[in-house]
């Protein structure tokens, strides 16, 4: 197999240095064409490849992830501003990598060369096709989310030669629909050759991935087209490389809702629902390979190449399986998400009217009246880990005369009569390592297996990209959209229906019930920060304000009463404050950043490529 290292450095359209050395070799440590594409193993092993190279986005690889929105907090470290916690960045995992589109192209003029076809059996070949276009359709779709509109390339191999001109090698962005119409295509083609078989932990890619990704992205296109318009109608480009026109919205919703009904209807999967513990059962449904029924397509990981140390970090300290532990706290923001289940107000009250403390019977009261996904999410006070309860702790409230006095320690501090004080997982306010920052502890991917926090096996815990949850969640949003409420309330019932919460029905469906839908069925599945940058939220919910309710991260400290006598001793009472680590940093999300930047050098070796609006 040749391969011009000139182009490499020089091409992929942007020409990323502007070398123009050729040096066409024949490696010797690279096993040729006519081998790797008569040998299903090797053609498999080059999936194997683009299959570890397409893990976009917040995942489970790296707890850190999650600390620059409104999920989590770092608790490690000193509360430091960094100009990533000031202001959300412009590049925030931000997809851009036409290397690999160029080896996509080349495996794919391998496995339809004549070679292949008459040394591989057909059904194998084809289906060995079809995931090599999947992974390209689903490439890029996470630019466009970063991008909008980007080059396509098709199925060409650009290959550059000494002497050639480099005109040719410049394409032009697409629009952004164009960029979405591709993506459709191209699931549509890969469906038709794909299996439609379940496959070993969704880490194969199937009929109903193919189908999944075509239908995420027409609903990421209808609503650009949508709200993009009515929201933000200056951040587009002249030529509409970045947005979409409003006229289009109602075709893509429509082929959202057609595709999503099409998996729902037809596909082998099926929400995940256990009604004698549907917080149990919606934490298997997430998180837990064996008997699921609902994850179509993750990144799995098996021992001992592949594996996490998202348990190890995050685990409780006081369960910990190695040396650290605590290091993500959810904020209380996303605890509040999660609706009661009676339909009343869901924030969490620490206050009477007249400014004394609620008083509350136990420190799960609060959460136990929760939509029972908190529970499969969140560990919150006293909740169970391995069968354990997670003590969350922040302090003692005593009685002092007449009045209420707070007590906090080091943690694990006890009082003279042995009573505890502050956990030893926290909640603290200080710099302290393992202890906790916002009273809350991640559930979701946090692994319940003996030892999954333990150098070197660590944890197999997988990464699901697409739930079939989403397909009801997308259903219901395309058809609010297009006017069907009864469809809408259908749909979005289905996933609301695992959290024993109150339904919606055909009266009372906002849209603002959608956008909260997705929050909590997907929080830290990288889903929130994509949804709100295309319903053009997110600039309105980050918006950079100090004690806004929505920019501002706060945390919920508990304190149990230790006041002998006292009618209320035992009882249980809350603080809630900014955040930790995020004081003084309410989440900041420009206009700008509806787009990431192209890149001046892209532009100058590519001046077909225009600027992403306010660059």
């Amino acid at each position: 197999m040749k391969i011009s290292l000139g182009f490499l450095t020089l091409a992929f359209l942007f020409y990323l240095t502007g070398c123009t050395t050729e040096l066409d070799t024949e490696p010797t440590n690279i096993l040729p064409e006519s081998e790797v594409f008569t040998d299903k193993a090797l053609a498999q092993s080059v999936l194997a490849n683009f299959y570890a190279s397409v893990n976009y986005g917040q995942t489970n690889s790296n707890h850190g992830n999650y600390h620059l929105l409104d999920e989590a907090n770092l608790s490690y470290g000193p509360p430091t501003t960094t100009d990533d916690e000031k202001v959300i960045p412009r590049h925030f995992f931000q997809t851009y990598d036409y290397g690999l589109v160029r080896r996509m192209n080349q495996f794919l003029v391998g496995i339809r060369s004549s070679a292949a076809r008459s040394s591989l059996l057909e059904a194998d070949r084809s289906n060995l096709e079809a995931q090599c276009i999947f992974l390209r359709a689903w490439y890029h779709f996470c630019m466009a989310r970063s991008f909008g509109g980007m080059p396509i390339l098709g199925d060409t191999v650009y290959t550059y030669q000494s002497g050639i001109d480099p005109v040719q090698f410049q394409v032009p962005r697409s629009t952004e629909a164009g960029i979405y119409d591709y993506v459709i295509a191209q699931c549509d083609l890969a469906a038709t050759k794909l299996t439609a078989a379940k496959t070993t932990n969704g880490s194969v890619a199937n009929k109903w991935a193919a189908l999944m990704l075509k239908s995420r992205a027409a609903i990421y296109a209808a609503s650009i087209a949508n709200y993009g318009n009515k929201i933000t109608p200056s951040v587009r480009t002249q030529n509409w490389e970045a947005g979409i026109p409003a006229d289009q919205a109602s075709k893509y919703y429509k082929i959202a809702l057609e595709t999503a009904e099409q998996v729902i209807q037809q596909g082998p999967y099926v929400l995940q629902i256990d009604p004698t513990n549907l917080g149990d059962s919606f934490y298997k449904a997430t998180s837990v390979k064996a008997g699921n029924t609902e994850v179509i397509w993750a990144m799995d990981r098996l021992r001992p190449n592949v594996v996490t140390q998202f348990t190890n970090f995050t685990m409780p300290y006081s369960q910990r399986d190695f040396t650290e532990g605590n290091a993500l706290g959810v904020v209380l923001n996303l605890v509040e998400a999660f609706e009661n289940k009676d339909g009343s107000a869901p924030q969490i009250k620490t206050r009477n009217d007249d400014g004394s403390y609620v008083f509350y019977n136990s420190v799960e009261d609060p959460f136990s009246r929760k939509d029972a996904r908190l529970w499969g999410t969140v560990i919150y006070p006293n909740a169970p880990y391995r069968q354990t309860p997670v003590i969350l702790q922040a302090g003692q409230l005593n009685k002092s005369g007449n009045e209420y006095v707070l007590r906090t320690s080091a943690a694990g501090g006890r009082d003279t009569q042995g009573n505890l004080v502050t956990s030893i997982n926290g909640p603290v306010a200080n710099s302290d390592n393992f202890v906790n920052k916002t009273g809350f502890l991640v559930r979701k991917f946090l692994d319940e297996a003996p030892n999954a926090g333990l150098n070197p096996g660590f944890s197999e815990m997988w990464w699901p990209r697409f739930r079939i949850a989403e397909a009801y969640l997308i259903a219901a949003e395309a058809a609010f959209e297009l006017g069907d409420k009864a469809k809408a309330v259908t749909n979005l019932n289905a996933t609301r229906r695992r959290g024993g919460i109150t339904p919606v029905t055909e009266s009372s469906i906002t849209f603002n019930h959608i956008v909260n839908e997705y929050r909590v069925e997907f929080a830290f599945e990288d889903h929130r920060y994509w949804d709100l940058k295309r319903w053009r939220l997110a600039h309105t919910i980050w918006n950079g304000t100090p004690n806004d309710p929505t920019a501002q991260m706060y945390s919920l400290f508990p304190y149990k009463v230790v006041a002998p006598g006292d009618a209320n001793d035992g009882k249980w009472v809350f603080t809630k404050q900014v955040s930790y680590k995020m004081a003084p940093n309410p989440r900041n999300f420009p206009l700008m950043n509806y787009y990431a930047a192209i890149q001046p050098s892209w532009r100058a070796n590519n001046p077909k490529l225009v600027y992403n609006p306010l660059q």
